[in-house]
């Protein structure tokens, strides 16, 4: 009620109006803002040409008067004061000022001013022989000196600046002046001043009107569009008091009529059409609550009946599945104790396999351990014989180098021997004087030789010696050594037997674990035999029980079934009795 309160508020009739008033007042304000743009751009040229033509007029009576002063028709203050009684409408009065000739139109405020290249006023209705070089406007520029330096430097042009109201000072507007520079009477500069404003005035005048004109055309549109909206609002609004009528159920109204020839009449005839409808619809839902309801009841009793049928085989059901299930666990636990024989059997056989394997292995090993000893034996024995001969080897060397002491200690001897002949040599050859040099410096050399030979004899007994230490140590080890190859050549040949007997051992014990591996796997398969039949003994049970779990399972569905059917029945019947009365709530032709 609140949406359609809310609705009513935004009516077709307001937006159809204020649709109409926007088409009116966008057009017409544009036009009048387009109107008056171009009305004052206008008017400033006019008024700015009209500035100028008074500064060239008033410059060529100048040129015209200076001529008729050189001429010596007129003085030369003659001709200015002329020229500023033509400009400003009189003479200068006592109070220093001079009235505006109305006969120049340049506004309402406008006049034409005269200064020198100093920013005096040579000509002015109320400031003449004052100085404005040093004024500013509002804005703080100071705007005589504009005007004399376009006026001097650029041939004339406009200059624009702020400047209060004559009757108003509070008031700012803007103001244009022309200026032009004339070099004749000791170069005066011709300014005619306004206010835009003053050119405006004529465009102000037009804005107003279009104002006016505006609003006296929304006004007419206003009762234009009141009465044409009003054509469109009455046949909708027909329809919507019709659609209220039809939503609280009242389909007994005869049709709506609607006198326009346009989509408003399409649409009060397919309302009308659409309520001729909703009366046979409701009809023939009427019709068919009252067969539902009692096709319901009917469904209702079946329900019931079947129901009770029902359970009665749910009962019987119940019974077969609880002995079939008794027999199928029974069947189930004969099935496990077999199972878990046949697992005990396949364990102890894989076990025995397992031992058999491993005894393989043991009698591989045995046997590499027997070929690894006979090995070992041999090398033994061939250790024994070549210790022996390295201890008769070393013997020998020791011998040997035993006799190269005895030799070396004779060597020994005949260095010494030959050491003494080399020195008594020398004293012979001294004693023989100059005849004896040469044979001295032979014995100095034999006795050198000697010397020599006896310290490497030193040498070489020192490393005798240490030979034949060496080579005692080697002949001690060497005897021990071949004293512990012998006991262990002794203890690897009493190893070798063992592992023979060993090996032995292994291979029955080989022999035995095959035998027990095949009586095993007789018992497994015989085992897997059993356990088959069992197996199959147990599916049928549990099949013959699952079969009648179903079956009594289905029998309870069925049950349940009805039972929900039941339900759905007395709702369908509920149901049936709602739409009647909900059906009652129209009113039908």
């Amino acid at each position: 009620m609140n949406k359609l309160k809310k609705l009513s508020k935004n009516s077709v009739r307001k937006k159809l109006m204020i649709t109409f008033i926007l088409i009116l007042i966008i057009p017409l304000l544009l036009l009048g803002y387009i109107t008056y743009q171009q009305s004052a751009n206008s008017l400033n040229e006019l008024g700015e040409q009209n500035l100028r033509n008074s500064v060239i007029y008033t410059n060529e009576m100048i040129n015209m008067l200076n001529e008729e002063v050189e001429e010596g028709n007129i003085s030369l203050e003659e001709a200015q004061e002329k020229i500023k009684v033509m400009l400003l409408g009189g003479e200068r009065s006592e109070d220093g000022k001079r009235p505006i000739d109305t006969n120049i139109d340049l506004g309402e405020n406008g006049y034409i001013y005269i200064t020198d290249e100093k920013g005096i006023l040579l000509a002015h209705p109320n400031l003449e022989g004052e100085s404005l070089w040093e004024s500013k406007d509002s804005s703080g520029d100071l705007f005589m000196q504009d005007i004399t330096d376009k006026a001097l430097n650029n041939g004339g042009g406009f200059v624009y600046y702020d400047w209060p109201l004559p009757k108003n000072e509070n008031a700012i507007e803007e103001k244009v002046v022309y200026t032009q520079y004339n070099e004749n009477w000791g170069g005066w500069i011709i300014n005619a001043s306004t206010y835009i404003m003053d050119f405006n005035a004529p465009a102000d005048t037009i804005l107003y009107q279009i104002l006016i004109v505006t609003i006296i055309f929304v006004i007419i549109g206003v009762i234009i569009g009141w009465l044409f909206s009003g054509n469109i609002t009455k046949p909708l609004q027909l329809v919507t008091n019709r659609m209220k009528q039809l939503a609280n159920g009242n389909l007994s109204l005869d049709p709506v009529e609607v006198k326009t020839k346009d989509e408003l009449s399409i649409l009060a005839l397919e309302m009308n059409n659409m309520q001729t409808e909703l009366n046979k619809m409701i009809l023939n839902i009427t019709e068919a609550s009252n067969t539902l309801n009692q096709q319901s009841d009917g469904l209702n009793k079946s329900s019931n009946e079947v129901k009770l049928g029902s359970e009665q085989v749910t009962t019987t059901m119940e019974e077969l599945a609880s002995g079939a299930e008794v027999q199928a666990d029974h069947v189930s636990r004969l099935a496990q104790m077999m199972e878990n024989f046949k697992e005990i059997v396949s364990e102890t056989n894989q076990q025995g396999t397992t031992v058999g394997n491993v005894s393989m292995e043991v009698l591989n090993k045995a046997e590499s351990g027997s070929n690894l000893m006979q090995s070992s034996a041999n090398q033994m024995t061939k250790i024994d014989q070549i210790v022996k001969e390295a201890v008769e080897k070393v013997r020998s060397l020791d011998s040997q180098s035993q006799e190269i002491g005895r030799l070396v200690s004779v060597i020994r001897d005949i260095a010494e021997q030959t050491n003494l002949l080399a020195l008594n040599a020398a004293i012979e050859a001294a004693r023989a004087g100059e005849h004896g040099k040469g044979f001295a410096v032979v014995a100095d050399e034999v006795r050198k030789l000697a010397e020599q030979v006896s310290a490497s004899v030193s040498d070489i007994t020192g490393i005798v010696s240490g030979i034949q230490t060496e080579s005692t140590d080697v002949t001690n080890s060497l005897e021990k050594g071949y004293s512990e190859v012998e006991e262990g050549t002794t203890q690897i040949l009493t190893t070798q037997k063992t592992f023979t007997e060993i090996n032995d051992s292994v291979k029955n014990m080989a022999e035995q674990m095959n035998n027990i591996t095949t009586n095993l796997n007789a018992v497994s398969t015989r085992t897997d035999e059993m356990n088959e039949s069992i197996q199959e003994i147990a599916s049928a049970s549990q099949q013959s029980a699952a079969g009648i779990e179903e079956t009594s399972a289905s029998a309870e569905e069925t049950s349940s079934s009805m039972e929900e059917v039941s339900i759905q029945a007395k709702q369908l019947n509920s149901l049936a009795s709602r739409m009647k009365e909900i059906v009652s709530h129209f009113k039908l032709n």
